[in-house]
């Protein structure tokens, strides 16, 4: 366990190279509808993205969980766009419900739009730090080869219980998500 959890710590997480597009993995809303503290966060370094150039386009990708109101991705939406991002640059993936159904239909979205492989396609996946290195593994489980990180971080009192939890879910993506 050790070593998963130095894999974790350790795994690259901020890659500013420019990228086809950016995928925003869900991590659950508050109050049924709004973007919780980790994901907001998340979509901040999407907004930095985008403002930075690193994309052109942004897969939000999330579905709806039974506790809540709407979609992950139709909220990530909303907040994005009242924001300042531009609607027709937001590609919504609305139903997955883990995150290796966020890269598996981010992935069908993405070539469906691009009318390309996703081997052929350079991705930036934006996560939180904790779990960049398990979205890596299942990236490649899903068939990505041209992608990288940009993580979040997130506030401190939060690290304990994400990274444990992180680890059974590191391993578990290993045996069992294909």
């Amino acid at each position: 366990m050790a070593l998963v959890e130095a894999l974790i710590i350790n795994y690259p997480k901020y890659n500013r190279n420019s990228d086809d597009y950016i995928i925003v993995l869900g991590a659950g809303l508050d109050n049924g509808g709004v973007p919780n503290l980790i994901l907001r966060e998340r979509l901040d370094i999407a907004i930095k993205c985008m403002k930075e150039n690193l994309a052109q386009y942004i897969v939000l990708s999330g579905g709806q969980g039974t506790d809540e109101s709407t979609s992950e991705a139709q909220a990530m939406s909303e907040y994005l766009q009242a924001k300042g991002i531009e609607k027709n640059n937001i590609i919504l993936e609305d139903k997955s419900r883990d995150t290796n159904e966020n890269l598996k239909y981010s992935k069908e979205k993405i070539e469906e739009f691009s009318s390309k492989s996703i081997s052929d396609i350079k991705v930036k996946i934006v996560t939180t730090d904790f779990h960049a290195f398990r979205s890596s593994i299942l990236a490649k489980k899903n068939g990505y080869k041209n992608f990288d990180n940009y993580s979040s971080t997130m506030p401190w009192y939060f690290v304990p219980s994400t990274y444990a939890r992180e680890s059974i879910a590191v391993i578990k993506s290993i045996l069992f998500d294909k």
